[in-house]
């Protein structure tokens, strides 16, 4: 069947799974997360970037972990209800699907490797050669930024942004929905309620949508 739409992107958090942030996650495991707070509203009220705000927030884990009780901390997500089956059919419709997220790549990785997704973009954490945190974050996506990654991702792939749907459940998503030529808001926040072309409460009503035939010529 051919379709008109050659790309899905989600958002991890809140929309994947049921995690709203997985950087929260890390601070509840660490302790942190009161000082998390103070850091987010640094970043939300624009004195920080988000590279600054990642520093300061992996600067919290005192000592510096090994990337292992990351991966251990982040390893008990659960997936949103027909989250495996929406991205299997979306696949077999020969739709490529990709993960762009704010989140920790290593979740990220762990998530498409669970569900098949083809193409991860996502936030790392710097280690040294024993896999020790240095302190540093790895910003792939800068979370107000998330339309230029989809830009950049569609370039590459050589789909034209028309062909992309976007699907997100937050204010944070509000710039790749709008960058895509369909945003679908997921159970989404008022914020990204009042830009999203469509809203969905359950993931397997996106196939309704991605999954039109495109128009030929008779």
């Amino acid at each position: 069947m051919a379709t008109k739409y050659k790309l899905v992107v989600f958002d991890m958090d809140g929309t994947l799974i049921k995690n709203s942030s997985c950087w929260y996650e890390l601070h509840v495991h660490f302790g942190t997360e009161s000082q998390n707070a103070a850091n987010l509203k640094d970043f939300s009220d624009g004195r920080i970037t988000y590279d600054e705000f990642m520093r300061r927030d992996i600067a919290l884990w005192d000592p510096l972990p090994h990337v292992s009780r990351i991966k251990e901390a982040l390893s008990d997500f659960e997936l949103h209800p027909n989250a495996k089956e929406t991205v299997r059919s979306l696949k077999e419709a020969g739709i490529m699907t990709a993960i762009i997220s704010g989140g920790v790549d290593v979740l990220a990785e762990m998530v498409a490797g669970e569900l098949g997704i083809d193409i991860v973009i996502a936030n790392g954490v710097e280690k040294d050669y024993r896999g020790y945190l240095t302190g540093k974050g790895i910003c792939r996506v800068d979370i107000n930024k998330k339309g230029a990654v989809l830009e950049h991702l569609a370039r590459e792939l050589g789909i034209s942004l028309s062909n992309c749907i976007a699907v997100g459940d937050s204010k944070w998503d509000a710039d790749m929905l709008k960058t895509a030529g369909l945003g679908i808001g997921y159970r989404p926040d008022a914020e990204l309620a009042k830009v999203a072309d469509r809203t969905i409460t359950d993931l397997d009503e996106l196939l309704g949508i991605a999954l039109v035939q495109k128009e030929t010529k008779g």
